[in-house]
């Protein structure tokens, strides 16, 4: 099918620049110098996607998308623009009118990740105009009467949040039993929707098993009394060429080992690990180490399985029956794919790996025990594994505490910080009993300082005036990261510049909610004083693609480069947890890796909690 996208600027270098950085995609071009002669174009053409700039002489950008989308309601609209009246912009958003909004100068990587989703998210509105055959697609749809109860939810629905159609029918689509959606999130789509307009936008579905199932979802009316909602799940978006889920194994310090372990079992003899090993004056960055592992995956086809216990060595398990030849051609394979240099921090770096064969030491007499201790991790005879035949259960601990924490957890799969659900006090407690419950826990199983996790998004503000008065009162050792939302860092009303200021002063880090989704790009992000940014989920989803990985990596080391946290919550499956290990961020939580805990399972996490 063939994707047409409108440039419209007045500016013919603007246009000239996109198409460049589009060249290499199957997309055909058409070009505007005004909003007149784009909705002309408009009439004749099917066009899917308009990136438009926002001052032109005569009709400006945001005129242009509206009479765009009473023309062609289902093409995506993109507002580009270095000065825009950010108020105006909120509005349009919130009517509908345009549908993403790009500072300029650009970042290449994340527009053309916006052109990318837009073309997809034109696709969900093309089907929101065939409503009489959505309920027979497999599109997951809910039907709504005019107060958002649910009247019928077809089967792919019902297959994605696990449950039964009897389930969802009678919930309100905004109740918490369903999604989790900002309350005024309602309020828009019902304005649009009221109009007789389709509502396009990010949804978060739960349902009864809370799974957190991210998507894009388009809100159109049906007649007076109805409402179709259908989404497309954020996930889809990969067709992963291998399965990962043993990435959740890292968490437990068993990353690939029972992977390994039955690629093992499965042979008639023992297998062996070629060890590719870099070393320079330095060391091998974390940054550095991931393009080795890119250009190894290469090189093997990725045929093997590959481990890496330190930053410059990886090991890559050889089945029995791989031959000598075989074994040869895979070595000159690894020594020919790093013979190109790596464009690495600006420079051009040509490492040397050092190929060796290892095999099982005789002294050993397990190869499990041997390949653990080559991971690095803990021999199997200290561990919890029990003895084949053998009926004993394993201990359970014992849990008191009704206090509710999510853990965060790092890179290397340690306990780094705690978010604060928001159902932390659904029964009834205080700021006092709670943050002096996680405190005397933290500090008695783990020796780095606690630091917690607040969205503005779950708490109000008086919630988080109350756990910072409580920390600053308690004298507790603990540092508070607020994640605030665009709007409110970005804002100027006096309400949002006495609501910062008012958190630094309680010594507050500030996090920028949903970085991936929202107005603001990089250059714009670093320029803000702010000490982290918050990832939107489909950013890691992204990032899983092949040709925007290096692009990625070094988006984020900008960040990192200037001080900031990076965090990736509500990771809801293996492809995100995949991608946040090929990454540079610091926090990661969501239901893949772990649910709300009480207090007491947090010891699961220290070091001698019961973890393998």
């Amino acid at each position: 099918m063939q994707r047409n996208i409108l440039l419209v600027d007045d500016e013919a270098g603007i246009i000239h620049a996109i198409r460049r950085m589009l060249r290499s995609e199957p997309y055909l071009i058409h070009e505007a110098a005004s909003g007149d002669e784009a909705l002309a174009i408009l009439e004749r053409h099917d066009i899917q996607l308009m990136i438009t700039d926002y001052k032109m002489p005569g009709m400006d950008g945001l005129t242009l998308c509206r009479k765009t989308r009473e023309l062609s309601p289902t093409t995506y609209r993109l507002l580009l623009s270095g000065q825009v009246d950010y108020s105006a912009l909120r509005r349009a958003w919130q009517h509908g009118d345009v549908h993403r909004f790009v500072a300029k100068p650009w970042d290449n990587l994340l527009l053309t990740m916006d052109i990318k989703e837009g073309l997809k998210q034109h696709t969900l509105l093309s089907r929101m105009h065939q409503l009489s055959q959505q309920l027979q697609t497999q599109q997951p749809t809910l039907l709504t009467d005019s107060n958002w109860i649910v009247r019928l939810a077809n089967a792919p629905m019902c297959r994605a949040l696990q449950c039964r159609e009897e389930d969802l029918l009678g919930v309100n689509l905004f109740a918490q039993a369903l999604s989790d959606m900002a309350v005024t999130l309602e309020t828009e789509v019902t304005r649009q929707v009221e109009e007789n307009k389709t509502w396009l936008g990010h949804f978060t579905l739960t349902g009864p098993a809370q799974l957190k199932k991210q998507a894009w979802m388009a809100i159109a009316p049906l007649g007076d009394q109805y409402r179709l909602c259908s989404c497309h799940w954020v996930s889809d978006d990969l067709n992963p060429g291998r399965d990962l889920s043993d990435e959740l194994k890292r968490y437990s310090g068993e990353h690939h080992l029972e992977r390994l372990q039955q690629a093992a079992d499965q042979s008639l003899s023992e297998p062996q690990l070629m060890v590719v090993s870099f070393c320079d004056g330095d060391g091998v960055s974390r940054d550095l180490s991931a393009m080795c592992y890119e250009r190894l995956q290469a090189a093997t086809d990725d045929l093997y399985e590959i481990y890496s216990p330190s930053p410059s060595t990886f090991l890559i398990l050889l089945p029995a029956a791989i031959g000598s030849a075989q074994t040869t051609r895979l070595t000159q394979n690894i020594q020919q794919d790093f013979s190109d240099p790596l464009n690495y921090q600006g420079q051009s770096l040509v490492l040397d790996p050092a190929i060796s064969i290892e095999s099982k030491p005789a002294d050993i007499s397990d190869w499990d025990d041997w390949l653990r201790q080559r991971l690095g991790l803990t021999p199997a005879a200290l561990t919890h594994k029990r003895p084949a035949g053998s009926e004993q259960p394993q201990p359970q601990p014992v849990t008191h505490s009704d206090n509710r924490v999510l853990p965060v957890f790092n890179q290397q799969g340690e306990l780094s910080a705690l978010q604060i659900p928001a159902e932390a006090f659904d029964d009834g407690g205080s700021w006092h009993s709670w943050l002096q419950d996680v405190v005397s826990t933290w500090q008695h199983h783990f020796s780095r300082p606690l630091q917690l996790i607040i969205s503005a998004a779950d708490h109000t503000a008086a919630d988080i005036r109350a756990l910072t008065d409580e920390l600053q009162h308690s004298g507790n050792p603990a540092g508070c990261s607020v994640i605030l939302a665009e709007e409110c860092v970005l804002s100027q009303d006096e309400e949002d510049l006495s609501w910062r200021d008012e958190l630094r002063a309680r010594q507050c880090n500030i996090f920028i909610a949903n970085f991936g989704r929202s107005f603001i790009n990089s250059r714009q992000l670093l320029a803000l004083p702010i000490q982290g940014v918050s990832l939107a989920p489909e950013f890691l989803i992204h990032m899983r693609n092949s040709k925007s990985l290096p692009q990625s990596r070094r988006l984020l080391q900008r960040i990192h480069d200037h001080g900031m946290t990076i965090f990736a919550p509500n990771m809801d499956s293996t492809e995100s947890l995949a991608s946040a290990h090929q990454s540079n961020v610091d926090w990661l939580s969501g239901s893949i890796l772990s649910q709300p805990l009480s207090c007491d399972q947090l010891q699961w996490f220290s070091a001698d909690g019961g973890i393998g």
